[in-house]
């Protein structure tokens, strides 16, 4: 019965090595449960492997080496197929789980009629990752979120919540806070640096500042208050110029994208940011009463050409109606013997030197309607050639300060790079080595790098002095 248990865990542990390989057995052996024979004897070779896997060191690495790559792989195709997670592990290796991360977790399930989804708040919190790489998840109990992208821990938590609680969850998952960078050695201000994305070696140094012989740590200190002061400066001439921007395009809102919103948030606060908004509001307001007025007044002068038209029409037809009975009575007149027809001929002919002096009358009447028709067309024709020249200033003044903004912009941006290269060249050192401690689950691996190399999360930092078979490496290394 023994030899055949043993024949068994043989054909088991082959099984293993051929799907997996064996540097996947370790792994395996804290995932599969403890009580199988493949656990006990993945368990040995282990302990075996400890002593000598806890002396490896990159230090002595060849130049050419990828110190990238010395983070832990990803799980084998077995242990994938096991625990179900069929993540995609190419990821930047700045996104993956690393011990001393705070995550953000969400569990969300449907409704009983489907047609809603909420948030579970019980199952829902902030999770700390310990040294161990594990988390403490509520109804699941521990588990291992270490050494894998944040993408990758959603779809595990959601199957476990279904195998223990029996609920179909959606889980998303995001970095509340993430470990910092540490720095030591030949530096003017050593300490934690809080770990941004992209951040490389040579970031690092520049807000440390690599210390040399001559540098002095209190112009250092003043060159960097100096460049926030600048950094701030140049924050605010960004927000004034997409506000006048924004103004001068009749736009209703800083026209932003998300990512220099956040950034400018960031730099300033949110309340200037909208105070820098309501000012582009109370702008648009005031455009808006001086397009109002513009256009009560417009209406105003509309209003007294149609008037005066009317009047001349009424004019005209009145001018037009005694003209034709003068007309007709002169020409009556005309056929008969004017002036030696008797007296009634005399009334007709008096009746006719009257209607002459009335169509005089009309006639200086329509020439006042005809001028006041010219003078309200005069009064449209300057009303619009304000409202441009009006328009115009204004373009034309947030032209100019937009111009102006910018050039200021670019003045501080000479005087930002100016204070960089004062704070490189202070930090300078003729010769130095920068040595990376990574945690690798319980390890700690210890590298040399370049000063363009990637930091990631929690890593240490040791910057020395080179020594003269150091120097040559460290050209390598930068090359």
């Amino acid at each position: 019965m023994l030899s055949d248990m043993l024949s068994k865990t043989v054909i088991g542990l082959a099984a293993l090595i051929a799907l997996g390989g064996i540097d996947q057995l370790p792994t395996f052996a804290n995932r599969v449960v403890h009580t199988s024979p493949v656990s006990v004897i993945a368990a040995g070779i282990e302990a075996s492997r400890a002593p000598m896997e806890s002396t490896i060191s990159l230090a002595s690495a060849s130049p050419g080496q990828e110190f990238v790559d010395s983070f832990v792989r990803s799980p084998g195709l077995l242990g994938r197929m096991l625990s179900g997670d069929t993540c995609n592990y190419a990821s930047y290796k700045a996104d993956w789980i690393v011990p001393g991360d705070r995550i953000n977790l969400r569990v969300f399930v449907d409704s009983g009629s489907g047609s809603e989804r909420y948030e579970r708040r019980d199952l829902s919190g902030i999770f700390s990752v310990d040294r161990n790489g594990e988390i403490a998840l509520p109804a699941i109990g521990r588990m291992y979120a270490a050494e894998r992208p944040l993408a990758c821990l959603e779809e595990p938590i959601a199957k476990a919540l279904e195998t223990e609680m029996g609920i179909a969850a959606k889980v998303t998952a995001s970095f509340d806070t993430r470990p910092p960078v540490l720095i030591q050695g030949m530096v003017i201000a050593p300490g934690s640096y809080e770990y941004t994305p992209n951040l490389t070696v040579t970031a690092l140094l520049v807000k440390a500042g690599a210390s040399g012989s001559s540098a002095d740590s209190a112009l250092y200190r003043s060159l960097y208050a100096r460049r926030q002061e600048l950094r701030t400066l140049r924050a605010e001439l960004l927000l004034k110029s997409a506000r006048l921007s924004a103004q001068r395009a009749g736009a209703k809102d800083l026209s932003l994208s998300p990512g220099k919103l956040e950034d400018l948030r960031g730099a300033l606060g949110r309340e200037r940011i909208e105070s820098e908004v309501a000012v582009l509001q109370a702008a648009r307001a005031e455009q808006a009463l001086r397009a109002a007025r513009a256009t009560s007044a417009r209406a105003e002068v509309d209003a007294t050409l149609a008037m005066a038209m009317k009047r001349r029409a009424l004019v005209q037809a009145r001018f037009d109606d005694l003209r034709s009975r003068r007309d007709a009575l002169d020409l009556e007149l005309a056929e008969a013997c004017r002036g030696r027809c008797g007296s009634i001929r005399r009334y007709d002919e008096l009746r006719f030197d009257n209607l002459s002096s009335r169509l005089s009358d009309l006639d200086l009447t329509l020439q006042e309607a005809e001028s006041r028709v010219a003078k309200a067309r005069h009064a449209i024709v300057s009303h619009n050639r304000t409202i441009e020249l009006h328009l115009g200033e204004s373009d034309s003044d947030l032209a100019l300060a937009i111009a102006e903004t910018l050039g200021a912009l670019g003045a501080l941006d000479a005087e930002i790079v100016s204070v960089d290269s004062q704070i490189l060249h202070l930090g300078a050192s003729t010769g130095h080595v920068v040595r990376v401690a990574r945690r690798r689950g319980s390890e700690v691996l210890t590298f040399d790098v370049s000063d363009d190399a990637p930091l990631l999360p929690g890593d240490t930092v040791t910057v020395a002095r080179a020594s003269n078979e150091n120097i040559g490496l460290t050209a390598g290394l930068d090359n």
